[in-house]
């Protein structure tokens, strides 16, 4: 292991082992990075399957259990990611990843000995508090270890760990909380981070940042002492970026939103079993939702190098159709009665739910550029956890308190997947942006 300086950056030795290591050893920092994201995707989502129970035992209403689901985890979330995404961009992403996995893991362990709603508040406060650092972390380490050509099948391969870790939640944790309880699932869900930090700390090397990018989209010396509100102004001046920001918070809005009322929705709406309803989710978002975000990140990079090179506005449209295709799709899984009819829209749902990752993203750290995609990225997550996750578990309980009975659920899913769509349209608006800029910058 190699001594890296205060700013994170790789002394000579390193950088000459990092760019003479063997062609597999990026493949397995991915690998890693995966399974640390994975835990983040268990510990974020656990909270999804045990809302019935929660709600028994400490009798809470739907707007309650949605703010804990949603906006107890996705304020503070917000509050911490514009200093994780500065802290990436700056210091050692291997000893911030490692510390913030420890301390996320650590607080959903703790979550199991919640004595009421405040205690559990608090626990989902400091998980989404450690987990602001996860994604910004992340996604800056692969950029540097993997060049334009295969940026969007590596963060496609990232985004694997959404849908695993969701399966993970719902099938092992569904049967720990019918045998054992809600709380143990708790505990068990922050068992893996902790055991891995260690293996993540002692075998991930810290690349050099800007390696895999060319010289014209390195920012400058001046540009990397700029000030947080400076480097935010940079990235707003990025042709098509904000609107792939805004995409993803409004797609996140129903996704997530979604899929942590899911469970709800087949206990109450059909009566399936909750741990039933653990494996269903799990196939659908774990499984579906995997294979969906592997092939899509591929099959773009597939196209790009066809056409001798990576698209910016090509691959945004890709992405933009996979929102509104998932927002049709749900509208139709809330709008049938007949129970075979709704698992199948319901697995269309989960395959497309985390395909845009790949694609959308690598568009933005690549706009982003080296020194910015940290910042790119925790801007991203910002918004997509304080309207995304926040709103969108909050809106779907909201509604089902307004409108009442069995199917109020319902009513909440197909209002959140207007906002999916919206983010597909926003998506479109971006290519446009990018490839006005790309004509004006021929013309010049």
């Amino acid at each position: 292991m190699t001594d890296l300086d205060a700013a994170g950056a790789p002394d000579a030795s390193c950088t000459a082992k990092i760019s003479g290591c063997s062609r597999h050893y990026p493949w397995y920092v991915l690998g890693i990075l995966t399974l640390a994201q994975t835990c983040h995707g268990i510990d974020r989502a656990i909270i999804g399957l045990v809302l019935a129970p929660l709600g028994r035992e400490f009798f809470l209403s739907d707007g309650e259990l949605g703010f804990l689901a949603g906006f107890a985890y996705g304020i503070f979330f917000a509050l911490a990611a514009l200093p994780f995404g500065f802290a990436a961009d700056t210091f050692n992403r291997r000893n911030l990843m490692t510390v913030a996995l420890s301390l996320w893991s650590g607080a959903t362990a703790l979550c199991g000995l919640a004595t009421g709603f405040w205690t559990l508040m608090l626990g989902r406060a400091a998980v989404g508090t450690a987990e602001a650092a996860g994604s910004p972390t992340g996604m800056s380490l692969i950029s540097d270890y993997f060049g334009k050509d295969r940026r969007a099948t590596a963060i496609g391969i990232w985004y694997l760990s959404s849908g695993i870790g969701l399966a993970i939640a719902f099938v092992v944790g569904g049967a720990i909380v019918e045998q054992w309880g809600w709380r143990w699932a708790f505990a068990a869900a922050g068992v893996p981070g902790l055991l891995l930090a260690p293996v993540l700390f002692l075998t991930v090397r810290e690349p050099p940042r800007g390696g895999q990018d060319g010289p014209d989209e390195v920012v400058s010396d001046e540009q990397q002492q700029l000030s947080l509100p400076a480097r935010l102004r940079l990235l707003a001046a990025r042709p098509g970026l904000l609107y792939c920001i805004f995409a993803i918070v409004m797609i996140a809005t129903g996704i997530y939103g979604m899929s942590t009322w899911l469970s709800t929705y087949l206990i109450r709406v059909y009566d399936v079993p909750i741990g039933r309803s653990g494996m269903i989710i799990a196939g659908a978002y774990g499984g579906l939702g995997s294979l969906g975000g592997f092939l899509a990140g591929g099959a773009i990079d597939w196209v790009n190098r066809r056409r001798n090179g990576f698209e910016p506005a090509l691959t945004a449209r890709f992405g933009a159709a996979i929102p509104i295709l998932t927002a049709l799709a749900g509208l139709g899984m809330v709008m049938v009665s007949d129970y075979a009819t709704m698992l199948v829209m319901l697995m269309a749902c989960g395959f497309l739910s985390a395909s845009y990752n790949g694609p959308i993203y690598a568009v933005i750290v690549t706009i982003a550029g080296p020194r910015l995609r940290g910042l790119a990225v925790s801007t991203v997550q910002l918004g997509a956890n304080l309207v995304g996750v926040g709103a969108g578990a909050y809106l779907i309980g909201a509604v089902s308190d307004y409108v009442g009975g069995v199917g109020g659920v319902a009513w909440g899913i197909g209002a959140a997947m207007l906002f999916t769509f919206a983010g597909g349209i926003l998506l479109l608006l971006g290519a446009r942006a990018i490839d006005q800029d790309r004509k004006r910058s021929l013309a010049a």
